[in-house]
């Protein structure tokens, strides 16, 4: 199955000569959707940091030079505590709305943060990162769903395909800053970039609640009217009536009656039919892939990797640290925005395939170096994990979480993506905890691991993943179930925005609550699934 339906439908809603920059409410909502790009500048800011921290010699003095054990749990201590919150974030997501997800996330991600950078000893320091990492756990439920739910249509795939490469910029401004502290004398080397940290997510916290919600969220919580005028105000340019507006809202209308008339909101209905256990299996398996294709032996332990090609200047360390972010944020931004002209599937196939060839290469100069004590064996290495991070930036670090994200009806999006990221923290628990130690015990031939596995992602890809350009976002979730499904959507999103032409608000939102009614609408018991699951994690919390 490579697509279903027809491509590109909603295309003819919106007016030749359409220029989007002459309007200014989208420019309101490019504003608001840069918040939720904020959260992702926050993990690449993290993420990068520690790299970062590694190479500065005050923090190395400060907590005695951790290695082994100790240094994967500071790695990993941040997606353990992420682990934690992600049973418990799409239920608040779900019930409370996008934004008051990322309110109680930013809070704790504060406040970790602030633990962190006012650390006494390495426990201290451990307790402000899984503090950090659960708060984040909200955070990154609800603001990549934001962004694909608030998106003009014709936006939705260059702006979320590039949501991940933000993360590059967050590294870079990490990296940076470590580069610029590393010869400040005594301990603001250190807790200066943890104090830096703070900033994104401040910005964010601080503004979030006087955007708009996510229309889809208020359609799914039978605020219509209110979802009507937040498509009309960012997608129409404040007009209920205009033809694009009117097709969105039946289209979203639609996909969530049906969803409502299957009871699709539990966590087993990730799993109780077949185009939901394809689903679910593809977010799980692409999350692996991304975890285990190499990458998180450079961006984890870059420090350790050129260690052993003979790269041990610090300085030198911090400069490649900063390249290798800049390099990554312009493969993977190019790659993202052009998500829907290239497409997803062709995207991830480019970026497997170089990744194979670079990695190989990476191995077979990591062995000379150790093995012959080959200079340019070294450099080569260097040169071949530039290139190798490029590849994976391609894909990985671009179309990914659009992909996973653009495949889940909206009745268990946050779930999905929960099942999703709870595979991928797995993952990268397990790697930044067993990684150092597994790469001091056996060296450059742990590599070939990953070689072999890349192989394995490549054939899962091209048998397994199918295309989902052309489509609005209620389209493409349905593409799993068949494209009978997604052009019956097309058909009643049509036929019911030429009646609602000749409507005003008040009859359109009639219209629809007559629909729900007449298709056994289950917002009620939604409702009081959602409110069932919250109270029982928050007193599964408390016990």
């Amino acid at each position: 199955m490579v697509q279903a339906g027809n491509t590109s439908h909603y295309r003819q809603y919106i007016p030749e000569g359409f220029v989007w920059y002459k309007n200014r409410y989208i420019w309101q909502l490019q504003a608001w959707i840069l918040l939720y790009l904020l959260g992702n500048f926050a993990n690449g800011f993290d993420g990068a940091l520690v790299n970062g921290l590694q190479i500065l010699p005050e923090w190395q003095n400060y907590f005695n030079h951790p290695t082994g054990s100790t240094l994967g749990l500071l790695g990993a201590i941040q997606n353990i505590g992420s682990l934690g919150s992600i049973p418990v974030a799409p239920l608040w997501n779900d019930y409370f709305g996008r934004r008051k997800t990322v309110m109680l996330g930013g809070a704790m991600m504060l406040t970790g943060a602030a633990l962190q950078a006012g650390a006494k000893n390495v426990n201290w320091f451990i307790g402000g990162r899984a503090l950090l990492g659960f708060g984040g756990g909200f955070n990154n439920n609800a603001d990549p769903l934001m962004v694909i739910e608030l998106c003009f249509p014709s936006h939705r795939a260059p702006i979320a395909g590039s949501y991940n490469s933000i993360v590059n910029i967050g590294s870079i401004v990490a990296a940076a800053t470590t580069f610029g502290t590393y010869y400040m004398a005594g301990q603001w080397s250190w807790r200066l970039p943890l104090l830096i940290q703070v900033i994104p997510t401040s910005i964010q916290w601080s503004l979030i609640m006087f955007g708009p919600e996510s229309p889809r969220w208020l359609m799914g919580k039978g605020k219509e009217t209110e979802a009507l005028r937040v498509l009309a105000k960012y997608h129409g340019n404040g007009d209920e009536h205009d033809p694009l507006v009117l097709y969105e809202f039946e289209e979203i209308k639609n996909a969530i009656v049906q969803e409502r008339a299957q009871k699709r909101f539990g966590w087993t209905h990730l799993f109780n039919s077949k185009g939901m256990r394809r689903r679910s299996f593809t977010m799980m398996a692409l999350a692996v892939c991304g975890q285990w294709s190499g990458n998180s032996m450079v961006s984890y332990y870059l420090n350790q990797v050129l260690n052993t090609v003979g790269l041990t200047d610090k300085p030198s360390q911090l400069g490649i640290n900063v390249g290798l972010s800049v390099w990554n944020f312009f493969c993977g931004f190019t790659a993202g925005f052009n998500a829907d002209r290239f497409g997803r599937r062709r995207l991830f196939l480019i970026s497997i395939s170089g990744m194979l060839l670079m990695f190989t290469c990476v191995t077979i100069c990591s062995a000379q170096y150790v093995q012959a004590h080959s200079v340019v064996a070294g450099k080569l290495t260097v040169l071949f994990i530039f290139l190798f991070t490029g590849f994976y930036a391609i894909g990985w670090a671009s179309v990914l979480l659009l992909y996973v994200t653009e495949i889940v009806p909206f009745s268990l999006r946050s779930k999905g993506h929960s099942l999703f990221a709870i595979t991928q923290a797995s993952m990268q628990v397990f790697n930044q905890y067993v990684n150092p130690i597994a790469f001091a015990s056996i060296g450059w031939k742990y590599y070939i691991v990953f070689d072999c596995f890349i192989v394995c992602i490549g054939l899962f890809v091209y048998f397994f993943v199918p295309e989902t350009k052309g489509h609005t976002l209620e389209e493409t979730a349905l593409m799993f179930d068949g494209p009978e499904a997604v052009a019956e959507l097309q058909k009643q999103a049509e036929e019911q925005a030429a009646i609602d032409r000749g409507l005003d608000e008040a009859h359109i939102v009639q219209h629809d609550r007559t629909k729900h009614a007449e298709l056994g609408s289950s917002l009620d018991d939604k409702e009081s699934v959602e409110h069932r699951e919250v109270v029982d994690a928050i007193q599964g919390g408390r016990a």
